[in-house]
């Protein structure tokens, strides 16, 4: 990580008519603190549960016992536990916490020809993130979770900066350092910490008739645990 640069990452949560993306945006000194507390975090799950010291904070994973964290099938007391400390680490950090979402129904439903929901809350989200470095009069590095059609993206980002981001509100994202990334989740804690706020930002905001009220509590508590937030969602 350069030095005097603000680092954002970003991950989206989604379902079927709800999208959301969420920003983590820190500075060179946070920064190590985030991945600092998440290693720790790490290192404390390694020994009660043997799961690898490197492992990748992946929400769903997490709660629902899968891939590298079957250790928690059927253990959602521990789940949770890690959850909030996982949460915790972010909030102690002193990151910056943005979500930005969309009603996707509304979205369809206004515009004959509607831009994908990805796209509006990427754009979104990084003009708070752009707005954020102007106050900090920092230039900031971007780095989403990995997407396949990410070219696309990134040659739209290069336009917002070069021209404004579309809409009646357009601004010029210049404090966005070009080009945006692309990365592997595995290979980066920023991104675990915004897949782990989008994802539990959704399960709070858009609750389930199947899902119990005990597991809306505990999905309640970990998001607090995070922190304050930045949350704005388009209602078109």
């Amino acid at each position: 990580m350069g030095a005097g640069f603000l680092h954002a990452f970003l991950d989206e949560s989604y379902g079927a008519d709800h999208y959301y993306m969420a920003a983590v945006v820190v500075d060179d000194l946070e920064y190590r603190k985030l991945c600092d507390g998440l290693d720790r975090v790490a290192s404390t799950a390694h020994e009660q549960f043997n799961v690898d010291p490197d492992v990748e904070f992946h929400a769903h994973d997490i709660m629902q016992g899968r891939k590298s964290w079957e250790c928690f099938r059927g253990q959602v007391h521990e789940a949770v536990a890690l959850y909030r400390a996982a949460a915790r680490a972010v909030r102690e950090s002193g990151a910056l916490l943005i979500i930005e979402g969309v009603d996707v129904t509304r979205l369809n439903n206004r515009y004959k020809y509607p831009d994908p929901p990805y796209d509006v809350t990427l754009r979104h989200a990084l003009e708070r993130v752009n707005e954020y470095a102007e106050q900090r009069e920092l230039a900031c590095r971007v780095t989403a979770d990995f997407v396949n059609d990410h070219n696309q993206h990134r040659a739209a980002v290069e336009g917002y900066v070069r021209t404004g981001t579309p809409g009646y509100r357009t601004s010029k994202l210049e404090r966005l350092v070009q080009p945006v990334i692309w990365s592997d989740s595995g290979d980066e804690r920023g991104i675990q910490a915004a897949d782990m706020l989008a994802y539990m930002y959704r399960r709070v905001h858009e609750p389930e008739p199947s899902r119990s009220g005990r597991a809306d509590r505990a999905a309640r508590t970990i998001l607090r645990e995070f922190g304050s937030l930045q949350d704005r969602k388009w209602l078109p």
